[in-house]
């Protein structure tokens, strides 16, 4: 009698054998309409924000990609190589240094990068992870079209092209530029190329393919990226409309063309579709962007009428076999349906960003289903912590990750400026970490730069910010930091790292050089500081490594 008391189904039963047909005929009708009402706008608004979380990581790609090669052409390898004949060698290896950090950022991402002068000779490059040697060097880059286009462009300024077939990859790429300027000349271009399959994989990394499918046109209606298929390396791109295409599709990719938004209704001759789609902007950064792209996101019919057709089912049998009364029918209804209507709202809710909690007490299976959803809100929360921890952490050392010190960079900055308060910057290097791989393997590299990092943790405040700048190279914001209190810091870390890293078999101790800088005093922006305590550190490895070194020194 207790189980029959807390059942929903057993509950629910009872009523309507007492209530009659007429009456849980309306009142189903009254909540079969509104349920679908209910069940169309969620999926308009899942339609709406996977397109915008699609579109908002594509734009950001195109403006995180010109940021990054603004930063790299600031490097003053490439300025020196120009305003310094005599060094030009040392110079170029700087340059093959930079080339080959920035391929390390993106391995996946960046294909090709290189330094052209303004003749067209090519002054270094790396391809993939191959450094150009002096005779696999093209003097006749003028030639091409993203050459020209980025002369066009001004200080400061991004040229991105549409795809083209890379000469040394074979491979389509999305080529990128910015003009080096020395005494008001432009003087040089840095160029690197982005391979096109990474837009394929964004999108199958956004996209759940159980749910739905996205992808990507051009202005020629060519597929940029499709989840449905994959896109040929090197084969010209699929075109969207064929003599195939059924008309309804036809319609979608013709007002995705006329640069339209909207969601439409389509068949691809087999199954029913809702499709969102939307232009997306041209300029994300300062400068030229020929790509004019248009991205949707469809999902399939019967996503949609899968609850609706559970529930018009269940309409139905109750409809079939119940009889009476319409008060005690809609009483009834209506305590059943209002936590199941709380239950959606507080689903909207979620789909909206928040994590509400349900208050329902009742020991039926509403009751259980609403403990589910709060157990839900929760796994969700902890999920979402965890993503953000690991979207700003190195995932070898534990410490902070490049793109993170970036954005730390810029805030520490303005505040600094802002409110004269100061602000150093500390940057080590493993010594011989090259030779250290050689001799006992890339495993126990890895081991190393992870105890390194322990030791960095050890040695900092915890309002300090430390962070893997790239291979063997740590960074460590210290705010409110004048320049001798950083530089005890450095060389507290220098000594302890002396002290605590012994190679395998007690042999010789690992070292770091350190560079320090300090804001405002050796720099006025984030750039500055970086070039600033970059030389600084080049200069501890000239002196002769394991030491500490500061820019204004």
């Amino acid at each position: 009698m207790f189980s029959v008391k807390k059942s929903l189904r057993a509950k629910f039963t009872l009523v309507l054998l007492i209530v009659g047909i007429i009456p849980l005929m309306i009142t189903s009708a009254f909540f079969y309409y509104t349920a679908k009402d209910a069940l169309f706008k969620n999926v308009f608004k899942e339609l709406k924000w996977n397109i915008g979380e699609i579109s908002g990581q594509i734009e950001n790609h195109f403006s995180e990609a010109g940021k990054d090669l603004m930063v790299a052409s600031q490097n003053a390898a490439f300025r020196m190589y120009l305003l310094d004949p005599a060094n030009r060698s040392n110079w170029v290896k700087e340059q093959q240094k930079t080339l080959k950090h920035l391929r390390g950022l993106y391995p996946d991402i960046i294909d090709e990068a290189c330094f052209i002068d303004s003749t067209g000779q090519e002054i270094s490059r790396i391809v993939f992870d191959q450094i150009a040697q002096e005779g696999e060097l093209s003097s006749d880059e003028e030639r091409s079209s993203f050459f020209k286009s980025a002369f066009d462009m001004d200080e400061g300024e991004v040229y991105q092209g549409k795809p083209t077939i890379s000469e040394d990859t074979k491979r389509w790429v999305l080529p990128n530029a910015t003009p080096v300027i020395i005494n008001g000349k432009k003087a040089a271009i840095l160029h690197f190329e982005v391979t096109m399959s990474h837009f394929q994989n964004l999108l199958k990394r956004t996209i759940n393919p159980d749910r739905g499918y996205g992808f990507i046109l051009n202005d020629k209606g060519e597929f940029m990226g499709n989840t449905l298929a994959d896109i040929n390396e090197s084969a010209p791109f699929a075109r969207a409309i064929t003599d195939g295409t059924p008309p309804t599709l036809r319609h979608v990719y013709e007002r995705m063309l006329g640069g339209e938004s909207g969601i439409e209704q389509f068949t691809d001759g087999v199954k029913d579709y809702y499709v969102i789609f939307q232009p997306m902007g041209s300029v994300y950064i300062k400068g030229r962007n020929d790509n004019r792209w248009y991205i949707a996101y469809a999902i399939p019919s019967d996503r949609v009428y899968v609850e609706l057709a559970i529930l018009r089912y269940n309409i139905l049998a109750f409809a079939s076999t119940l009889v009476f009364v319409i008060a005690l029918a809609y009483l009834i209804g209506n305590y059943i349906t209002r936590p199941i209507r709380e239950l959606a709202g507080a689903t909207n809710r979620v789909a909206n960003g928040e994590m509400p909690k349900i208050t329902t007490k009742r020991e039926d299976e509403i009751g259980q289903l609403s403990e589910s959803f709060n157990v839900m809100v929760e796994a969700v929360k902890r999920r979402d912590e965890a993503l953000k921890a690991l979207a700003i952490t190195d995932g070898l050392t534990g410490v902070y990750n490049y793109r993170y010190f970036k954005e730390e960079l810029e805030k520490g900055v303005r505040n600094s400026l802002r409110y004269g308060r100061p602000m150093s910057l500390i940057m080590l290097d493993v010594d011989h970490f090259k030779a250290y791989n050689d001799a006992y393997g890339h495993p126990q590299g890895d081991m190393v730069l992870k105890k390194l990092a322990g030791v960095l943790m050890k040695c900092v405040r915890e309002v300090d910010l430390p962070a893997r700048y790239g291979g063997e190279e740590f960074v460590v914001i210290l705010p409110e930091t004048v320049s001798e209190g950083a530089f005890k810091t450095a060389e507290r870390i220098r000594a302890k790292v002396e002290e605590e890293m012994i190679e395998p078999g007690g042999g010789n101790i690992i070292t770091v050089s350190i560079g320090v800088a300090t804001l405002p005093g050796d720099a006025d922006s984030g750039v500055s500081l970086i070039e600033a305590v970059d030389r600084a550190l080049y200069r501890a490895k000239e002196a002769g490594r394991n030491r500490v070194k500061r820019a204004g020194e």
